[in-house]
This record gives C-alpha cells, structure tokens and sequence, in this order.
C-alpha cells in the first residue's frame, strides 16, 4: 500500500493570523514538520488549495448566490495571486504544481512526474470545500493508483476540520480509500462542528492518529 499525504488549504488566509479566514490554533509548525517528513521520505503530497477571483459567489461583497442559492456571505478570502491565497511558509515542496479547476486537462504526464518523484506536491485549485469539487481530482487518483499497481493510502492534515478537511477525509473513504486524520495536524472553527466532523468520519472509517505515530 502506498501512502500519499493529503494537505488540505494550508493557505495564509486560514492559518495565520493576520488572514481573511484564520482558523484560531491553525498547527502550522506541525504541519510543516509533515511536509519535511515527505519530502525526505519521498512521500508525494497532494493537497487542495481554496482558488477564488474577485467576485466569487461565496463572497458577502459579491452580491452573488451560489449555483443553488447559496449565499455564505465569508469575507473575501484566497483570491488568486494575492497574499492570502499563497501556502503557509514552509509547506511547499521543492517541486510543485498547481491543478487548475478546469473540466479537463492532460493528467498522465502529471501522473507519471508524481511516481517518479519529480513532482513532490500537487495542489488542486477548487471554489467550495471538498477536494473532488475539482473535477481532475478523482481521475487523477484512480490514473495514480492503476500506474502504482497498489492501493493508495491517504493521511490528511490541514484547516478548517469541521469544513474543508472533514470534507477531503469523507471523500477519500466514500471512494475506497485507506484515510487516516493526524489529530494535532487539524484545526476546527466551532466546537460543535467540530465534534460532528469527527463523528461523522469515525462512522465512515477514517482512522486517527498523531503526527508523532505518522513520522515514526
């Protein structure tokens, strides 16, 4: 079984401080201690990363609903290219790529970069929470996993447990996949969504564990 590590919108908007959407006890020294851990182990890294323009629909100064009436009205937050939507300090790779959200696109040159560990972490670009809004996500995970010949094992870490993480976890279990939460590598919004996430990935198998058990 080959293990993958998922990191989940360790962007400066939610992790530090000083961001639109700061998720308050984000870990960042632990998460960073993640990504070395990868790198030095050769451990490919793919992640999510909250990908806006300047009048997204999730935004209160859009005026806009979402396609179903959605209307969350957050702050602007993760507009490409500014500050906010750039990855935490110390948590990108040497060698990355971005994944636009886009309906289609070659994946098999980027799968073949991943499994000769040329490409060290693939990001992909997505408007709402889960990483499989990104509609090359799920082909590119069925087209890495048939190119390794084993099956894939995912331990995630990242912000906000009780939104985006919670929704990458139960997206890897509901496709199969072996998933596995570092606890001390997360950080929630509510107390109450929090405790629901958690509930909620139990009852679909993910596992739990720490960072300490994950790099040892």
């Amino acid at each position: 079984m080959r293990t993958i590590f998922v990191d989940v919108d360790v962007q400066r908007d939610f992790c530090e401080p000083t961001g639109a959407l700061y998720v308050p006890g984000s870990p960042n020294d632990v998460m960073r201690k993640l990504v070395a851990h990868a790198v030095e182990h050769r451990i490919p890294i793919l992640g999510s990363v909250d990908s806006h323009a300047w009048d997204a629909w999730e935004f209160a100064s859009s005026g806009r609903a979402g396609p179903s009436g959605e209307k969350p009205d957050f702050p602007d937050h993760c507009v490409k290219g500014t500050p906010g939507w750039l990855k935490v300090e110390g948590t990108l790779p040497p060698r990355f790529r971005f994944v636009p959200n886009v309906p289609d696109a070659p994946i098999s040159p980027i799968v073949e970069e991943v499994v000769r560990g040329d490409t060290q972490g693939l990001y992909f670009e997505k408007e709402v929470y889960s990483l499989f809004a990104n509609p090359l996500a799920e082909p590119f995970l069925k087209a890495l996993e048939a190119r390794i010949g084993e099956p894939l094992s995912f331990v995630v870490f990242g912000v906000a447990t009780d939104y985006c993480v919670r929704a990458a976890a139960l997206g890897l279990a509901e496709r199969g996949y072996t998933t596995t939460l570092v606890t001390d590598a997360i950080a929630g919004i509510t107390e109450e969504g929090v405790t629901r996430a958690f509930d909620e990935m139990k009852r679909a198998g993910v596992k739990l564990s720490t960072s300490a058990e994950v790099i040892s």
